[in-house]
């Protein structure tokens, strides 16, 4: 059974000799690809498609990430605090990466609500699916291909606390603005999935550690219908949907059952989201994916992460249903060792 197969049955419930292990998008840091690949790590012009392929065939994992691309950024200058580059992103945001820490949004696409008004989002015929057709053509991984929807994507261009604030201040412009976005990222979903996506991920923060980051009424007003009318469209494609989210999201999974989500990915169980319970619960309309604690993995030792992984496997796999992953990607922090041990579990805790 090749790793594409073992996780079709895992969506579809067929529960198989082992259970299907992978991450979503790059799913591993370079950091991590060259400490696991050591002398066998590539620098050549191929690098990129080389080492994620091989550092996925010596962990035995069963899930390649994937993305049409897009243009590149657009260098603007440098910072005047960081001494970092500026750049512009394909949407019209511009952003800097300092040293030690996460990018760092500079000047948002709209100032005011009625500049968010007057937006529009780019044209995507310059992206290029070469790269998810490669995937599918040349291995036997199961291709997840990476996009976005409308509202983690919102934040990112506009930063968190206006974003937050216009849901209250401007609504109807807000739900604009999603359909905006949902409007874009869904002619990128359907340009995966004629490239050979097996699956397409929507990868939408909607919560942190306790709860949805806005009232679950605004979103079930506001925007999972457009949400899944989404899901909907590209499912006419022939394709499944994962969904990624941070945080608990136990408030509005039955919304993204009714939106048609198939699998849902991350399920941090240091955000309540433990999948043996939410397989009890919603394991007939819904496949779960993830659920390895990305600290664990950077701050356990390999005995813990052992008995870790196989507990989960023991209480999860069950009736299929289940992808075993961390509960985001394998960030540069985490040891190598657990990593490597997580995996051999996997493949030593056969049905």
């Amino acid at each position: 059974m090749t790793g594409r197969d073992n996780v079709f049955s895992a969506i579809n419930r067929i529960e198989t000799t082992r259970v299907p292990i992978g991450e979503i998008g790059g799913g591993y840091t370079d950091v991590i690809i060259k400490a696991v690949l050591g002398e066998n790590y590539d620098q050549g012009p191929d690098a990129y498609f080389l080492n994620h392929q091989r550092i996925r065939e010596l962990l035995g994992a069963d899930i390649v990430g994937a993305r049409v691309l897009g243009p590149p950024v657009e260098i603007l200058g440098i910072h005047d605090d960081w001494g970092t580059e500026i750049f512009k992103d394909f949407w019209g945001a511009t952003y800097t990466q300092p040293p030690d820490a996460t990018v760092q949004l500079v000047e948002s696409i709209a100032q005011s609500p009625e500049a968010l008004e007057a937006w529009r989002p780019p044209d995507v015929s310059r992206f290029d699916s070469s790269q998810v057709k490669r995937w599918k053509e040349t291995t036997d991984f199961f291709v997840l291909a990476t996009l976005n929807a409308g509202f983690d994507l919102g934040y990112e261009l506009l930063g968190f606390e206006r974003f937050m604030m216009w849901t209250i201040q401007a609504r109807d412009t807000m739900k604009r603005y999603f359909e905006k976005l949902i409007e874009t990222n869904l002619s990128l979903a359907i340009m995966s999935a004629k490239a050979g996506a097996d699956a397409i991920l929507i990868a939408d923060d909607l919560a942190f550690n306790t709860g949805t980051f806005v009232d679950p009424e605004y979103l079930r007003a506001d925007y999972f219908p457009i949400l899944k009318n989404m899901v909907g469209e590209i499912k006419k494609q022939g394709v499944p949907v994962f969904f990624h989210s941070d945080g608990d999201l136990r408030t509005v999974i039955p919304d993204l059952i009714d939106c048609g989500i198939d699998v849902l990915q991350s399920c941090d169980p240091n955000a309540n989201m433990d999948i043996p319970t939410l397989k009890a619960q919603y394991g007939k309309d819904l496949a779960f994916m993830g659920n390895i604690d990305v600290d664990l993995l950077a701050n356990g030792d390999v005995k813990e992460v052992e008995n870790t992984t196989r507990n989960l496997i023991r209480d999860a796999r069950r009736g299929g249903g289940f992808i075993l992953g961390t509960s985001n990607v394998v960030a540069s922090y985490c040891q190598p060792e657990n990593l490597i041990a997580m995996y051999k579990v996997a493949h030593r805790e056969l049905k």
